[in-house]
Parts: structure tokens; C-alpha cells; sequence
């Protein structure tokens, strides 16, 4: 069997070519996998945070031990401002 040699070139670049495109599609599928499994991540992270709500009467609580202890907010900061302030929750006692 004789081989061309003129041929022998060619098929090893385009046997390169094939087997590089071949490794960036299967590196492009990680990418994908990567960033699904993030934005899944996400959302169940956001799933399992709870939203608390407060209700009128402690809002009346926190309004009266904020007018009886003078304690100052800043303006753009609200009740969950204090909450995070004061975790002991002094406006129950």
C-alpha cells in the first residue's frame, strides 16, 4: 500500500480541526451547565428566604419606644432598620 504523501498534510490538519471543534463543543456545554447551575442556585436560594411582615401592632410598639427613647433613624431607613439594630427587640418590655 502506498500512501500519498501530498494528501498526508491535509488529513492530519483537518483531523486536528474536527477533533478542536470537538473539544470546544463539549467545553461550551460545561460553560452552559455551569451557568444553569447558578441561576438554579438562585433561585433556590431565594425560595428559601422568608419574608417577614410586620404587623400594625408592633409598628405601634417600635413608633413609641422610638418617640420614649429618642432614638434616631436615618431617613431613607425604615422598621427593618431597627429590627437589625436592636435583634433583643426592647419595644416588647
Amino acid at each position: 500500500m502506498s500512501r500519498n504523501l501530498l494528501t498526508l498534510q491535509i488529513e492530519s490538519r483537518l483531523g486536528a480541526f474536527y477533533i478542536s471543534l470537538l473539544g470546544l463543543f463539549f467545553v461550551g456545554l460545561m460553560f452552559i451547565a455551569l451557568k444553569n447551575f447558578e441561576s438554579d442556585s438562585i433561585v433556590l436560594d431565594s425560595q428559601s428566604t422568608q419574608v417577614r411582615t410586620i404587623s400594625s401592632t408592633e409598628r405601634d410598639l417600635i413608633n413609641n419606644w422610638i418617640l420614649e427613647n429618642q432614638v434616631e433613624i436615618p431617613k431613607d431607613k425604615g422598621y427593618r432598620y431597627i429590627i437589625q439594630q436592636y435583634p433583643a427587640k426592647p419595644w416588647f418590655k
